[in-house]
């Protein structure tokens, strides 16, 4: 791993045109600190070849929410993506290293290679375009086919209305909630118990658990009683 070399004096806000050196990437590690990259058809090379592996990548899913940095904005996601995990107990790029370092700068994703702070246009062009789903990663069969099967029975976005009627009061709701969180774990098991699946890949294969993809759940799996007003 070769370390970046030593941040210049020159304000990481302040345009490349107004700048007196010439337009390049000052290695302050800003935006690592942000979160991981999501990947892109052009990064499927990087995991065939094992400079990525599925350890190192966590499913974003569709209705989970995301902070988009480019559009600036926090809501659910409209789609699937795959990204870079996060470093445990925090929010910077698995690799990234401090001081300003990254553990594979010779072997980085595209939009790694392609955002500069200063002029994001380049980055913005191509965020949404080509991104990776897991159907793209993983060969047919039945790990595939359980994946599909576990997203389909936690879609998260069917989910959100099922806390919102448990919210309401909605018994039936609050058992669908249980039922969804119940199911989520089991196959937590599963798929290392029946398939071998390295527990530390089940976030790239199932997501982040479903109390954590959908933090609402968890309340909304609560006994009623917890959530009665006081007369």
């Amino acid at each position: 791993m070769s370390h970046f070399p030593a941040m210049d004096d020159t304000p990481a806000h302040t345009p490349a045109a107004l700048s007196d050196t010439p337009a390049a990437c000052r290695r302050c590690g800003r935006c690592c600190r942000l979160g991981g990259p999501a990947l892109h058809a052009a990064d499927l090379p990087l995991l065939r070849a094992g400079r990525l592996t599925l350890a190192d990548l966590v499913t974003l899913r569709r209705g989970e929410g995301v902070t988009d940095n480019v559009a600036g904005r926090v809501g659910p996601s409209p789609t699937e993506l795959v990204k870079l995990r996060p470093a445990s107990g925090g929010r910077a790029c698995l690799f990234y290293r401090d001081p300003p370092a990254c553990a594979i700068h010779d072997a980085s994703p595209l939009e790694c290679r392609t955002l500069f702070c200063d002029a994001p246009q380049a980055l913005a062009a191509l965020y949404a375009k080509d991104r990776l789903t897991r159907a793209d990663i993983l060969a047919p069969g039945p790990l595939a086919e359980l994946c599909a099967h576990h997203d389909a029975e936690t879609d998260l976005t069917r989910l959100a209305a099922v806390c919102r009627a448990a919210a309401a009061g909605d018994d039936a709701a609050r058992e669908a909630a249980r039922a969804a969180l119940r199911f989520d774990a089991a196959m937590r098991e599963l798929l290392p118990a029946r398939l071998g699946v390295a527990p530390q890949t089940l976030p790239f294969h199932l997501g982040r658990p479903l109390a954590q993809a959908l933090p609402a759940l968890r309340a909304a799996a609560a006994p009623a009683a917890l959530y009665k007003r006081r007369p």
